[in-house]
C-alpha cells in the first residue's frame, strides 16, 4: 500500500513537473511571438487607420455623408494599438513602474468597450435609415452626430472602478461588451425586416445597408466576443489555467482580436458616397469579363466547327481534291 503510495506520488510529481516545463516554454515563445505579431500588424493597421480618417475628414468637409461614428470608432482602435504597442517595450522600474502599466491596461480596455459601443452606433444608425428615414432625415445632423460621439466616450465610466484608478473588473468588462453585441443583433435583425418593406431604396443600396449590418455583426462575433467570453470563463474557473490548451486557445483569439481595426477600416467603403458607383463598376467589369470569355469560347467553337465540317467535306471529296492537285502541277 505505502509503494502504491509512492508510485502515484511519484506520478503526480512528474505530471506536475512536465506541465511547468511546457508552460515556461509556451511563455517563452509566446515572449517572443507577441510584440513581434503586434508590431507587425501596427505596421499596417496605422497607415491605413490614418488614411481612412483623412478620408472620412475630406467627407465631412466637403458637405457630403460620412459617418461619425466610424471616425470615432477608427480613433478608438487608433488608442488600442498605441496601448499595445507601448505595453511590448519592456520598460524598467526606474523609468517606467508598473503602475504606469497598469494605467495603459486600462487605457486599453476603456478604448476598447467606446469602440464597441461606437459599432453599436453604427448599427443603431442604419437601422434608422432604414426603418425610420423621414425620422432620421429629419433629425440627422452633424451636430447630433458629435453630441452622441462625446457622449460615449463617457460610457466605459459607468462600468470602471474609480476609486481604483479607473480599472475594469472582469464581470463588469464582460457585461459591457455584451451590451452592444445585443444591440448589434437587435438592429441587424430589424434592418432586415425593414428592407424587405423598403420601397424607395435600391437593392444596391440594399445591399449597402446589409452589408455594413453584417461586417459589424462578423466583427464582433468571430474576432471580439471569442475573448470576452474565454477571459470570463478564466476568471471565474481559476482551474482552467493549468490546461494548456485552454491558455492557447485563449491567446489565439487574444492575437485575432488585434486585427479589428483592420475589419473596422472597412466599414469606410460602406460609408462612401460613392460606393454605390464602385459596386456598379465592378459588376461591370465581372459581366464585361464574362461576356468576353464567353465570345471568345464561342468564337473557338465555331472555329472548330468550321474546321471539322471542311475536313468531313474534304473527306467525302477525295475527287475533288486530286483534281485540285492536277491542276496546280
Amino acid at each position: 500500500m505505502e509503494q502504491n503510495t509512492s508510485i502515484n506520488g511519484s506520478t503526480g510529481v512528474n505530471n506536475d513537473s512536465e506541465w511547468r516545463r511546457e508552460l515556461n516554454e509556451f511563455d517563452r515563445n509566446l515572449d517572443i511571438a507577441a510584440p513581434l505579431f503586434i508590431w507587425i500588424i501596427s505596421a499596417i493597421e496605422i497607415p491605413v487607420m490614418i488614411l481612412t480618417l483623412v478620408a472620412l475628414c475630406a467627407l465631412i468637409k466637403s458637405q457630403r455623408s460620412a459617418s461619425v461614428f466610424v471616425i470615432h470608432l477608427i480613433l478608438s482602435d487608433l488608442i488600442q494599438i498605441i496601448c499595445m504597442l507601448m505595453k511590448t517595450i519592456k520598460w524598467t522600474p526606474e523609468v517606467y513602474p508598473a503602475f504606469e502599466l497598469y494605467n495603459i491596461r486600462n487605457a486599453y480596455h476603456y478604448s476598447l468597450i467606446a469602440g464597441l459601443y461606437f459599432m453599436a452606433c453604427v448599427a443603431f444608425e442604419r437601422y434608422l435609415l432604414v426603418s425610420h428615414p423621414i425620422w432620421y432625415k429629419s433629425h440627422h445632423s452633424l451636430k447630433v452626430s458629435c453630441v452622441v460621439s462625446v457622449i460615449i466616450w463617457f460610457v466605459p465610466l459607468i462600468f470602471a472602478d474609480i476609486s481604483d484608478s479607473l480599472s475594469f473588473k472582469h464581470v463588469k468588462r464582460s457585461i459591457a461588451c455584451f451590451i452592444p453585441y445585443l444591440i448589434i443583433i437587435l438592429c441587424f435583425v430589424g434592418t432586415r425586416r425593414g428592407l424587405s418593406h423598403a420601397i424607395s431604396l435600391t437593392s444596391l443600396k440594399r445591399q449597402l445597408i446589409l452589408g455594413s449590418l453584417f461586417l459589424v455583426l462578423l466583427t464582433y462575433t468571430f474576432l471580439i466576443l471569442p475573448n470576452v467570453i474565454l477571459s470570463l470563463i478564466f476568471h471565474n474557473f481559476p482551474n482552467m489555467w493549468k490546461s494548456l490548451l485552454f491558455i492557447r486557445v485563449h491567446y489565439f483569439f487574444r492575437f485575432l482580436m488585434y486585427l479589428n481595426p483592420l475589419a473596422d477600416c472597412l466599414l469606410y467603403l460602406f460609408m462612401r458616397p460613392d460606393a454605390g458607383d464602385l459596386m456598379k463598376s465592378v459588376r461591370c467589369c465581372c459581366r464585361t469579363d464574362t461576356h468576353q470569355n464567353s465570345t471568345h469560347s464561342r468564337d473557338e467553337h465555331s472555329r472548330d466547327s468550321r474546321a471539322t465540317f471542311a475536313g468531313c467535306v474534304s473527306v467525302q471529296n477525295p475527287a475533288s481534291r486530286s483534281q485540285t492537285a492536277c491542276s496546280s502541277v
